[in-house]
């Protein structure tokens, strides 16, 4: 059953608990959002030149737009100016900075049509991320960096909330990913051979659920939550990007969603910095 809240009350405790229930989050924009976003589009933008980024994959080959894409990818990812903005957008949203950790956040680049959906561009099928090996109390946070439709946007599938799913999750273990995983991502071009989790049986996807949003809007869920990235038919590349936070309180008392089909190795923790002072976690 579908669960939504539109900018919904309360502080951060109140939140966490709707997202551990099951509750996705429709958050409007901030000052502090778009201003995430703005850099974003930035880095895009520079790493593009004089093309527009949300068509540039029509003036390029495969080879030359993950040339480009690689490194505009990591340039975000490991900014300093990143992480400030990270922070300055959580605090806003009434986090614990001394008691909330994120991890740096991704990118993600979704060409239209049938261009590239491998490595750079990988096009998760249906999972959660704790088939990732990330931890029942994680919270995520995803925002467009430029307006996207229900074309080129996320799917979610809530009917699977408390319901399990065969999968190949019990393959997956996050330590080799790491190194791994990720450094092979540019050799992907036809098909992404990573050793992704992935379902073994077919998704009911009666009640798909996608939302379009405006950048800088935040969709925030549950690690539990099964999502997937939805084909883009929009005939423009989708420009997103998304991180994750845990509250130490929780993963010390247990608290989270459920886990009732993830069976994958190792954890994500060790990738999540504090927000005050970009500190590591360590419990």
């Amino acid at each position: 059953m579908l669960k939504l809240a539109f900018n919904p009350p309360g502080d951060d405790a109140a939140r966490r608990a709707q997202v551990f229930a099951g509750t996705i989050l429709l958050q409007s924009s901030t000052s502090a959002s778009r201003a995430l976003c703005s850099f974003a589009q930035a880095v895009a933008q520079e790493s593009f030149g004089s093309r527009d980024p949300e068509h540039a994959q029509e003036q390029l080959s495969v080879e030359e737009f993950i040339a480009l894409v690689a490194p505009m990818k990591s340039r975000f990812t490991n900014a300093q100016q990143t992480k400030e903005l990270i922070r300055a957008y959580l605090v806003e949203q009434g986090i614990d900075a001394e008691k909330t950790y994120f991890d740096v956040p991704r990118m993600r680049v979704v060409p239209h049509s049938s261009y590239l959906a491998a490595g750079v561009s990988y096009a998760y099928k249906a999972h959660r991320d704790t088939w990732y090996s990330s931890p029942a109390a994680q919270v995520n946070w995803w925002l467009p960096v430029w307006d996207v439709t229900v074309e080129r946007t996320m799917a979610f599938y809530p009917s699977y909330w408390d319901r399990p799913l065969a999968n190949s999750s019990g393959d997956f273990d996050y330590g080799e990913w790491v190194r791994v995983g990720r450094a092979q991502a540019v050799s992907q071009v036809g098909q992404d051979t990573r050793k992704h989790p992935l379902p073994t049986e077919p998704v009911n996807d009666a009640d798909e659920f996608r939302y379009g949003a405006r950048m800088g809007d935040a969709i925030v869920f549950s690690a539990a939550q099964l999502h997937a990235t939805a084909p883009n038919t929009s005939g423009a590349t989708r420009f997103s990007m998304d991180f994750r936070t845990v509250h130490v309180d929780d993963l010390r008392s247990g608290r989270g969603a459920p886990n009732i089909d993830g069976r994958a190795r190792g954890s994500t923790l060790g990738d999540f910095l504090r927000v005050s002072d970009f500190s590591p976690l360590a419990l």
